[in-house]
């Protein structure tokens, strides 16, 4: 069958409707993003060591109960870990049989002291006595006086003597129990300042260079609670062999100690640098294999920029790179953005 052709015109025409036709399906509606912004800011960012540490008694304000005197522990009115009042009655202790027979025998030497006394001074007077009979009898007197004053600072003149709390503090340590014998100077308790608390907290052996006594550190109870501003008052040089890492100590004093309970775990954000930097919201940063980028919104388009990313802190993060302070960057929206795209710009979050 014979094919038959167009007429020059005719297929001009043709090709024009086809060109403008597949013209008009290119030139259909503009792609667009629908996105939030949010604008860059100059900020003062801190870069913060996370660490955990164990609440425990200051050492330098424990103080251990002890007695001068052997004696009999008759009544404990404390427990172990329990918080005491100043005053506070701790034990009841009984004077041992020989404390007491060495007060009374120490009371007969300053009787027999003072009788001795008078009778060298009436000698004197009559000339039967020399003065150096006399400065011994005084001194004899004053040997058995002390000798007495100290059984009784030793509790030995009493039969029952009842120790009580020197300060408000907790019961760190309790070494006797009912029954049992106590020789002098042998800890019978020990008491932790209520007031005065440490907390040692875990450095790792890396980090520890980067921490310094002085620096600032916020506390917060692990299980939840107030946090508390304290600053690092040493770091060891060593590391603890019962945790593997290195201690760095914090001192609470005052009302803030006196509610931490040992024992208890805390979490510290030690500041160990601060940033003044251009920063956006964290949300505002991606990455692919060119590196870190962001969005900025220029005249209702996106236009990428390569960043440096610095120190993070509450959902921030500084930048460095082609941006000034006010520029708006995508912060929601911006994983379906490709450079030079249309931009269609909604209400951001308030921050």
């Amino acid at each position: 069958m014979k094919q038959r052709r167009l007429p020059p015109l005719a297929l001009s025409t043709v090709l024009l409707l086809a060109a403008g036709a597949a013209h008009g399906a290119a030139a259909g509606p503009a792609v667009s993003v629908q996105a939030q912004v949010a604008p860059v800011q100059q900020r003062t960012l801190d870069e913060t060591l996370t660490v955990y540490g164990k609440v425990e008694p200051d050492p330098e304000r424990l103080h251990a109960l002890t007695t001068l005197s052997a004696g009999e522990v008759r009544r404990l009115y404390v427990g172990l870990g329990q918080r005491v009042a100043a005053g506070q009655a701790l034990l009841e202790l009984s004077t041992a049989p020989q404390a007491r027979l060495s007060y009374q025998q120490a009371k007969g030497k300053l009787d027999n002291a003072r009788t001795q006394l008078a009778q060298t001074e009436d000698l004197f007077k009559e000339q039967l006595a020399t003065r150096v009979d006399l400065a011994n009898a005084r001194q004899a007197l004053r040997n058995a006086q002390a000798e007495l004053a100290a059984l009784r600072a030793q509790g030995a003149g009493g039969t029952v003597r009842v120790l009580r709390a020197p300060e408000a503090a907790v019961v760190t340590q309790l070494d006797v129990a009912p029954g049992a014998l106590a020789q002098p100077g042998q800890p019978l308790l020990m008491l932790g300042a209520q007031d005065h608390v440490w907390v040692r907290l875990g450095l790792e052996p890396e980090d520890a260079a980067r921490v310094a006594a002085g620096m600032p550190v916020r506390l917060t109870p692990v299980f939840g609670g107030s946090a508390i501003a304290a600053r690092i008052a040493q770091v060891h040089a060593v590391i603890n062999p019962s945790t593997h890492l290195v201690d760095a100590v914090v001192r609470i004093e005052g009302r803030a100690a006196s509610v931490l309970i040992p024992g208890s775990w805390l979490r510290g954000a030690i500041r160990v640098r601060a940033q003044r930097a251009l920063a956006v919201p964290r949300s505002a940063v991606l990455n692919d294999a060119r590196g870190d980028y962001l969005f900025v919104v220029e005249q209702g388009r996106a236009r990428r920029v390569a960043v440096r990313t610095g120190i993070e802190q509450d959902g921030w993060i500084g930048v460095q790179g082609a941006l000034r302070v006010g520029q708006r960057v995508v912060i929601a929206g911006n994983y379906e953005l490709h450079d030079g795209m249309a931009v269609r710009v909604g209400a951001g979050p308030a921050r």
